[in-house]
């Protein structure tokens, strides 16, 4: 059976073909139906027609109506009118069944091919035609049932081709919603992948800044401080207790940095394995308490150092919420690393607790005696400070500016030093909760560190 049917395929697709070939071949098929109707005798089915008329003049009409078929496709309203008036002719002639099937095939095109307009045009045509039949066999015979009859046979006769090609119709266009609707599923799911892809880039940008920024906020800062210090102690004459004590700080930050360093990779390999902890990770990250070896450091460096911290935020007095520790301890400590690598020789810190906790260090942006560092000790800056500081302090809902600004230690010639202020949000009472737990552990070291207050 399959094997006919592959057989079949090339005559069928040129029948069933969408174009003129196909109009051609249904033309022509039609016409040799009702040619063979008409040799069958189904002549003269209306009544007995004109005497002395041969039944070879049905050709005449029966042709007519098929070669307007040619022109279904393009201009089906156009071929109906044709048709119709050959089947008015060949009722003329008394009627045969081979020209009604070609109206059946001309009424079949207009639902199938034509505009909605031609459609409504050929309905209207068929409810006149078959009123007005029942109106003429109803006044020949007189009998109502006779017209009724009449009306029903020409609705049978003419609507069904019209329901047929109708029908068809509706089910090509759904075909063809069909397939526009698994198109736009096709668009839709290559762009999902698109979006995807450019997500995946996105996040995997977003990852790398992160990981830039931790590494800036956990290996830069450290290095750079031990830099200075060292850089420092080694560019007067030697003194011993100087010199213990930047050793004592240099073992201290490389200490501090070494943990730092583990908290992140412990944060990266949760982060790469799907597992939670984020929480632990935070409270173990550096905060305020970690805060006085850092501040020691500055000392070391030559720099003066006034800390104004009424509340006792640095000295663990006021506790704060974990994330907004571990913001304060990180603004001060890349501040003041900043003010190592290229600021003045004074540098005040000043926090404020209240409703919000309101962090500021400014420097005079002067060198004593207008020294300039050595550039062994201060490598180029990758300008992640300020955007690692600026962003934690912000993802808390607070507030972060960075600029030149009045000095507020002295001030050089011009007044101008720089000056890094944060405003971050507490939660009530926050600022006024002095014994709501012991403050975290400092960093280790070898000594006890100095008061905070200069």
């Amino acid at each position: 059976m399959s094997r006919t049917a592959d057989l079949l395929a090339p005559i069928t697709r040129v029948v069933m073909a969408e174009d003129r070939r196909g109009d051609a071949i249904t033309a022509v098929g039609l016409l040799a139906i009702a040619l063979a109707l008409d040799a069958l005798g189904l002549v003269r089915t209306s009544w007995s027609g004109p005497a002395g008329v041969s039944s070879w003049w049905f050709v005449v009409p029966t042709v007519v109506g098929c070669a307007a078929l040619l022109w279904r496709r393009f201009h089906p309203l156009g071929a109906l009118g044709v048709v119709t008036v050959a089947f008015g002719a060949d009722l003329a002639l008394g009627g045969s069944v081979g020209l009604l099937v070609v109206l059946w095939e001309a009424l079949y095109a207009v639902h199938i091919h034509g505009r909605p307009a031609a459609r409504r045009v050929t309905a209207i045509g068929v409810g006149v035609i078959s009123l007005a039949s029942m109106i003429v066999v109803g006044e020949a015979t007189g009998e109502a049932r006779f017209a009724i009859l009449a009306g029903l046979q020409a609705v049978t006769l003419l609507v069904m081709p019209m329901w047929w090609g109708a029908n068809i119709r509706q089910g090509r266009e759904l075909t063809a919603a069909a397939h526009e609707l698994a198109r736009l599923e096709r668009e839709r799911g290559t762009a999902l992948l698109s979006l995807s892809e450019a997500a995946r880039h996105d996040a995997v940008r977003a990852e790398r800044t992160s990981v830039a920024r931790d590494l800036h906020d956990v290996v830069a800062s450290h290095l750079s401080a031990i830099t200075i210090t060292s850089g420092a102690a080694l560019a007067g004459a030697p003194e011993p207790e100087r010199d213990r004590a930047a050793l004592r700080s240099i073992r201290a930050e490389s200490l501090a940095s070494l943990q730092d360093m583990q908290a992140m990779i412990r944060v990266l390999s949760a982060g790469s394995t799907g597992a939670t902890g984020g929480g632990s990770d935070l409270l173990a990250a550096p905060r305020v308490a970690q805060l006085p070896p850092v501040l020691e450091q500055v000392r070391l460096a030559g720099v003066g150092l006034t800390v104004a911290d009424p509340g006792g935020v640095l000295s663990g007095d006021t506790i704060l919420p974990a994330a907004a520790d571990h913001a304060v301890y990180r603004v001060v400590r890349e501040s003041l690393t900043n003010v190592l690598k290229h600021g003045g020789a004074r540098v005040e810190v000043r926090v404020a607790a209240a409703d919000t906790l309101e962090l500021e260090v400014r420097d005079d942006g002067v060198r004593p005696g207008g020294a300039t560092r050595d550039p062994a000790d201060v490598s180029e800056g990758t300008g992640l400070g300020l955007v690692s500081m600026r962003e934690r302090v912000e993802s808390l809902g607070g507030s972060f500016a960075a600029g030149p600004g009045e000095g507020s230690s002295g001030g050089g010639p011009d007044g101008v030093g720089w000056r890094v202020r944060a405003v971050l949000p507490l939660p009530d009472g926050a600022a006024n909760n002095a014994a709501a737990g012991p403050a975290a552990e400092p960093a280790p070291s070898d000594r006890a560190i100095p008061g905070l207050h200069a």
